[in-house]
């Protein structure tokens, strides 16, 4: 094995969800052989880039043939700083309310068997995020309360329906597959739910129909797709709460994690268990883990 062969076997042991990602993403560009072109890329970006060369001539050859999801994984992992470069592609050109979660800081992996089930980490608006691999979370939004300020508005969503009617449909998908289980939170504008009972993929079109048919948020439904996991805030939206010290903590008694210092508020309230209420043994911390920094039964706090 050469030198080259020795160091993408490396990154690929210690990066693979991410390379079945890239992978995944450059396949759907419909090329002969995305494994190839991947393992190219990375080559020539990420473990040979030199910063303190010129990489214009490089970053051009790239620029036109990778999805926005590969540039922005290159961006984080590439020593060269693209965005010194003018004029090599637009590199970070995102739709509305697309961002990615690899440049995002890890604060915290949550891990099973060995294996990594899911990771906290801080958003650009400084919020800690829960990203799961396989954990479904659905966030729906409910019809706009008068007081909801701008920021929270759900433009996005199609159709405005109510409480009860998006209950409803989570009870007629678990009628139909009785063997469901879900975890019914009420949030500041909508509802969250979190299925218990098994696995989902976000890039399966099975999960797609699933969150579609449980009116989950459009956007949010892109940006799973987009990052290829399961997001759910934990902490309150900046312009939600009063001036508080987001660096205070508290050790949470029941589970002894630190917890932000939020003393007036919770992110959402659990209001029942639809389905079955088993809780695969992969997920049992992650719901700990959420429960417990988002207040969900802390009765009384205001929800941001």
């Amino acid at each position: 094995m050469n030198i080259l062969s020795s160091s993408i076997e490396q990154f690929i042991q210690g990066n693979s969800e991410l390379y079945q990602k890239l992978c995944y993403w450059a396949g759907r560009r419909n090329i002969e052989n995305p494994a190839e072109q991947v393992q190219q890329y990375l080559l020539e970006l990420v473990l040979q880039a030199n910063p303190e060369q010129n990489n214009r001539q490089q970053l051009r050859k790239w620029a036109g043939h990778l999805s926005k999801q590969e540039k922005i994984a290159i961006a984080y992992l590439s020593p060269i700083l693209i965005s010194d470069y003018e004029k090599v592609g637009d590199w970070y050109a995102l739709d509305k309310g697309e961002y990615s979660v690899l440049t995002e800081p890890v604060l915290k992996e949550i891990s099973y068997e060995g294996y990594r089930q899911a990771v906290v980490t801080r958003n650009r608006y400084n919020c800690l995020i829960l990203n799961c691999d396989r954990l479904l979370i659905v966030d729906v939004d409910l019809a706009a309360p008068r007081n909801s300020e701008i920021q929270d508005c759900a433009a996005s969503c199609p159709i405005a329906i109510s409480q009860q009617q998006a209950i409803s449909a989570l009870e007629i998908l678990v009628e139909q597959f009785p063997q469901m289980g879900f975890r019914v939170y009420r949030t500041r504008n909508g509802l969250r739910y979190l299925c218990t009972t098994q696995r989902f993929d976000p890039l399966d079109e099975t999960t797609d129909r699933v969150m579609k048919n449980l009116y989950a948020d459009p956007l949010y439904l892109k940006l799973c797709k987009f990052q290829a996991t399961f997001r759910a805030r934990l902490t309150p939206k900046p312009w939600r709460v009063e001036e508080e010290n987001p660096q205070q903590f508290i050790c949470d008694r029941v589970t002894g994690m630190m917890l932000p210092a939020y003393s007036s508020y919770a992110i959402c309230r659990l209001i029942e268990i639809v389905g079955e209420r088993r809780i695969l043994p992969q997920f049992e911390e992650i719901i700990e883990l959420h429960d417990s920094y988002c207040r969900v039964n802390r009765l009384g706090l205001e929800l941001a």
